[in-house]
């Protein structure tokens, strides 16, 4: 299976299309701080699965006490994305395959209610934006460039928030979505991101002829079943 190479270069795609989840990450205070540092090191693959944060190094290089450090835990803690163990041992968890499986039922539940609601709002020119982000997404997947598809996979499924505005839903979807998508995986089968894109095609086609059943049941169905996804799961994710 041929995979994706990470490229150095990130998209420089700019606009409203562009309503990227990362944008809820931008430091507002010391604990916001240490929590993007803490997340880009999982991004980079510089924590993997099984790691041990060492806290003392982390307060030592920004010269700070534990209560920030603690406060951004506790926020990673409640993603998911660590364990914080007595001794106050923080370790960094690993999706197991179980784990997974609920989160694709979760988004796959939470984005076709999202759909539901928001139906009604998918105009022509809606309908061709996210048909233009999906073009993009696939011509980056063709030429291998992961890093450029990213910013644009985040912007198209953040549509369908924007169509039925919902703070709880997004609450919900975001630590997930970064939990899923932004964590290192140990391969990137290209045809799972080109299958993706199908995909996404196929729901943008059915909300173009106002079939809101098939739009719905696709998307939890396939574009978020986990069996249809399993084969490509457990090559992408450490399992």
């Amino acid at each position: 299976m041929q995979e994706l190479q990470m490229k150095d270069n990130t998209t420089t795609a700019a606009g409203a299309d562009l309503l990227i989840l990362h944008e809820q990450r931008v430091p507002h205070s010391l604990r916001d701080k240490i929590y993007g540092y803490l997340l880009r090191k999982f991004q980079e693959g510089k924590l993997l699965p099984g790691a041990v944060i060492d806290q003392k190094e982390i307060c030592s290089e920004f010269g700070i006490s534990r209560t920030p450090l603690t406060n951004a835990l506790i926020r990673l803690e409640t993603e998911g994305i660590v364990s914080i163990h007595p001794r106050s041992r923080v370790v960094v968890n690993k999706l197991e395959e179980d784990d997974i499986h609920y989160l694709y039922e979760i988004i796959g539940s939470i984005e076709g209610t999202l759909i539901s609601k928001g139906f009604h709002n998918y105009t022509s020119e809606i309908l061709d934006r996210m048909t233009a982000l999906n073009e993009q997404m696939r011509s980056h997947i063709e030429n291998g460039d992961l890093s450029a598809y990213a910013p644009l996979h985040y912007a198209f499924h953040q549509m369908f928030v924007r169509m039925a505005p919902n703070k709880f839903a997004e609450r919900i979807l975001i630590p997930i979505k970064n939990r899923l998508w932004d964590i290192p995986k140990k391969s990137f089968p290209r045809q799972w991101y080109l299958d993706a894109c199908t995909e996404h095609q196929f729901v943008v086609d059915a909300l173009r002829v106002r079939n809101l059943d098939r739009a719905v049941s696709y998307h939890k169905q396939v574009h978020w079943g986990f069996e249809l996804n399993r084969k490509y799961i457990k090559m992408a994710y450490y399992l």
